[in-house]
């Protein structure tokens, strides 16, 4: 069995621009997980050279390998040069060769070459294009490069949704052919969050390559590429159990199965965790299932072990004074945090759903709960055009000003893949607050959980699983719908209150909690993961 996994996104390194978020994140960590495992697979994707200045452009040979082979799409009436740059991912047992796709030739047209310039760019002809070149000129690339015995084609997101039109050509235009080795997961329970496209637009772009059922495959008002890849896939997925009821109730004429997403465990524990699982839990790295074992680990190694992270975290929130909105010389002591006060930690996109000033609902409760005794880190990262990040980061400097010697508030504007590690293995809780159902898995929180951080979560995607799995692992609050700010902000409180009293009163159930947190990575990692997709989708 042989996969081609496409993704718009993988985050392999935080200098290679190619990843705005979680599902970048996920990709990587799947192809990871088949390289430990010595499963055969292959990625595709896309790499964005960011600029028309050969001094400014992305400089992809710094880290690629680049292939000979290229292929062509035909864009409108214009023949579009498309080439590829390899990167291997090293794994245990194997490498899975991963091919970014680019149009940056001075063959092209410049708004052809502007076609892989930004990841998801604005402007919808652009982004059709884009995705064109993914799907379409993505298969054909791994023609070029030999690859003809793929067995399964996994479109993670419906980015990449035009490859089933390519394979429906390869097939003799068979539909029932495409979907035995064609294979999709969705990761948004937000019909907004589902890129579609008019099909004037369509017809203009892609005139030749559209078959004569299209609306009947993506959708009669417009091209809607989740319908597209869901009428050509053989078999669909939701990344938890939750969200794949999600999916049924949005595409009710679909059957989805529920796999729930999970974390490379090898990548994303940190600095003194490391050690201590290699000292205590044999054989940890290639078989992430001895995390079960983890009620074993000595209570004071652990706490050890967490506390050296933690003050790195806290060296390095210090040491960037412009995360507090105070001039340089006007900080004092009490200002700067310090390793034995609890640390909270809120690491999402700032979007609407995500509800990220919840905890702020009722700043004199939290001054009762947490005065002296809380600091806060939050972490994000706003486009200049991102209106409501933004404000949201303009009314956490003010908070940060009208919670100052009371509750200690961090904000880091600049999140990447080495801090988000740095936060996710340093952090004593860590908070999520989305609005259900919207959170469809939610993976930073099982990182936490594997490095001892313990969760303080919504009941919704992921954890509603690992709180059942194992109740002592952290704090559930809130309703399991929508609308309810007031109350969950509520019971946000109380449970912080509970946390509080036992992190500061009860060293040795704090740490009992860490690690019964640890244990949830014998299950929420992405081993387990690609060993569903081996028994339920690449099958």
């Amino acid at each position: 069995m042989k996969v081609a996994y496409f993704s718009m996104e993988f985050a392999l390194l935080p200098e290679i621009p190619n990843f705005a978020g979680g599902l970048g994140v996920l990709a990587t960590d799947m192809m990871r997980s088949c390289a430990d495992m010595g499963i055969p697979a292959v990625g595709m994707s896309i790499i964005y050279h960011q600029s028309d200045s050969p001094d400014h452009a992305f400089d992809i040979s710094k880290y690629f390998e680049k292939v000979k082979e290229t292929v062509g799409i035909t864009i409108e009436d214009r023949k579009v040069k498309v080439g590829a740059w390899k990167y291997e991912i090293k794994g245990l047992k194997g490498n899975v060769p991963v091919y970014f796709l680019t149009t940056n030739f001075p063959e092209n047209e410049r708004w052809d070459r502007d076609i892989t310039k930004n990841l998801y760019p604005g402007h919808a002809y652009t982004r059709l294009a884009q995705e064109a070149v993914l799907g379409y000129a993505g298969l054909r690339m791994l023609r070029a490069l030999g690859y003809n015995d793929i067995d399964y084609y996994h479109m993670n997101e419906g980015h990449s949704a035009f490859l089933t039109l390519e394979r429906y050509k390869e097939t003799d235009f068979i539909d029932s052919e495409v979907k035995k080795s064609c294979r999709f997961t969705t990761h948004t329970p937000i019909a907004a969050g589902h890129d579609h496209f008019e099909y004037s637009l369509a017809n203009q772009i892609l005139s030749d390559k559209l078959p004569w059922h299209t609306k009947k495959l993506g959708g009669e008002k417009n091209l809607n590429m989740t319908k597209l890849a869901l009428n050509m896939s053989g078999k669909a997925n939701g990344v938890s159990q939750k969200h794949m009821e999600v999916c049924k109730k949005m595409f009710p004429e679909h059957e989805f199965i529920g796999i729930t997403n999970g974390v490379h465990h090898r990548t994303w524990v940190q600095g003194e965790m490391i050690k201590l699982f290699d000292k205590n839990l044999k054989g940890w790295k290639e078989d992430p299932y001895q995390f079960a074992k983890a009620m074993d680990l000595p209570e004071k190694e652990v706490k050890k072990a967490h506390n050296a992270n933690k003050q790195v975290l806290i060296d390095y929130i210090n040491k960037n004074t412009a995360y507090f909105p105070y001039p340089k010389n006007s900080l004092h002591e009490d200002d700067y945090f310090d390793k034995d006060t609890l640390t909270v930690t809120f690491s999402r996109r700032f979007v609407p759903y995500k509800r990220p000033l919840l905890l702020f609902r009722d700043l004199i409760r939290l001054r009762e709960i947490g005065y002296k005794k809380l600091q806060i880190i939050y972490s994000g990262h706003c486009s200049p055009n991102d209106e409501f990040c933004n404000n949201i980061m303009n009314d956490l400097r003010k908070l940060e000003k009208e919670l100052r010697g009371q509750v200690r508030l961090a904000v880091m504007p600049d999140r990447n893949l080495d801090t988000a590690a740095m936060l996710i293995a340093g952090s004593d809780v860590w908070l999520n607050n989305p609005e259900p159902p919207y959170e469809a898995s939610g993976t930073s929180g099982m990182k936490a959980a594997m490095n001892g951080g313990i969760n303080l979560s919504i009941a919704d995607g992921w954890w509603i699983e690992a709180a059942e799995k194992e109740p002592e692992s952290g704090w559930t609050f809130g309703t399991d719908e929508s609308g309810h700010d007031e109350i969950d902000a509520d019971e946000l409180y109380k449970k912080l209150g509970e946390i509080i009293d036992i992190y500061y009163n009860n060293p040795t159930e704090w740490v009992h909690h860490m690690k019964k947190a640890i244990t949830l990575g014998a299950y929420f990692n992405t081993h387990r993961c690609v060993s569903e997709y081996l028994d339920k989708m690449w099958n």
